[in-house]
């Protein structure tokens, strides 16, 4: 059965990619895998993994002899998964559509689970236990997530800002968006940092870790070339314009054709003000930093 709610109307394809893109940076990969317990040879199930960004970090990361397996109830994330593991010739990964409490996989058939941001959507016990039975009785269950009140945000004098018109349009558009989150549990189960490592104790899950990574997103980093400060501007840009059309076509927002116009119009002239920043090598450190905190447990 097609199912694309999340996809249509709470974050979309290109939204939710490119934000895991840029978090799984290829410098952090040992970092990750060492705090997720990941090695080569194992079969690793990505919960909840939309697009595929961190199963395709996964598959290059940990070889060719590592399986690799994402599930999500979105069926238009798992069919760009598919076809964008098909266009890079990855052949340790597959993809099912499911849903994280009833996970398409047989009883001890996994060494590892992750997930990156599902927690937060849905309950917490169902979700760990499910994860759980697939796992194997060495199988290791590690949850990511990251409260969004919990980052460093530097808005420097010189940065592009939206201006007043732009604003008032943005507001015009997403004023009614509120009902979407709360018909569909976005965020209702924000994790609780003491009691979801207590629940994990509480359902028989071993040697418990608690950890975190910092995410950070710089546009100036010197790690940065040309290209890639410019991608991740750009990046930012689509986004925002792929929310916009998201709920232009949910019939949410109260707004003209020609509101619309402009508004992308605005965006479009704020995106080249910060381009050409860095295009004449001025670098104005307007960053992000993300924690992103990790419980795992092992399941024997």
């Amino acid at each position: 059965m097609e199912n694309s709610i999340w996809s249509s109307r709470i974050q979309g394809v290109l939204n939710l990619d490119l934000s895991r893109e840029l978090r799984f940076r290829d410098d952090r990969k040992d970092l990750f895998l060492s705090l997720l317990g990941l090695d080569e040879g194992m079969t690793v199930l990505d919960v909840g993994c939309g697009p595929g960004a961190i199963t395709r970090k996964l598959s290059a990361w940990l070889g060719e002899y590592t399986r690799i397996i994402g599930v999500d109830r979105d069926t238009e994330f798992i069919q760009y998964a598919r076809e964008k593991a098909t266009r890079m010739n990855l052949k340790n990964v597959s993809y099912y559509v499911g849903d994280a409490l009833k996970l398409p996989l047989e009883d001890n058939s996994v060494d590892a689970c992750i997930s990156h941001t599902v927690i937060e959507h849905v309950p917490h016990r169902e979700f760990l236990l499910e994860q759980k039975r697939v796992c194997r009785p060495t199988g290791r269950v590690s949850v990511m997530y990251a409260r969004p009140d919990k980052y460093i945000k530097t808005e420097p004098a010189a940065l592009p800002k939206q201006c007043k018109r732009e604003i008032e349009l943005l507001d015009k558009l997403l004023k009614n968006s509120d009902g979407v989150v709360e018909e569909y549990n976005v965020g209702k189960y924000w994790p609780d940092p003491i009691k979801l490592p207590e629940l994990f104790e509480g359902i028989g899950f071993k040697h418990i870790q608690v950890d975190a990574i910092a995410i950070p997103i710089v546009i100036d980093d010197s790690r940065n070339d040309l290209e890639k400060k410019m991608t991740i501007i750009q990046a930012e840009k689509e986004q925002l314009f792929e929310s916009i059309e998201m709920v232009i076509r949910s019939a949410l927002g109260k707004i003209r054709d020609d509101e619309i116009v402009e508004l992308k119009g605005l965006i479009e002239e704020r995106t080249y003000k910060r381009l050409k920043l860095v295009q004449d090598g001025t670098r104005i450190w307007d960053y992000a930093i993300l924690s992103l905190q990790i419980v795992s447990g092992m399941v024997g």
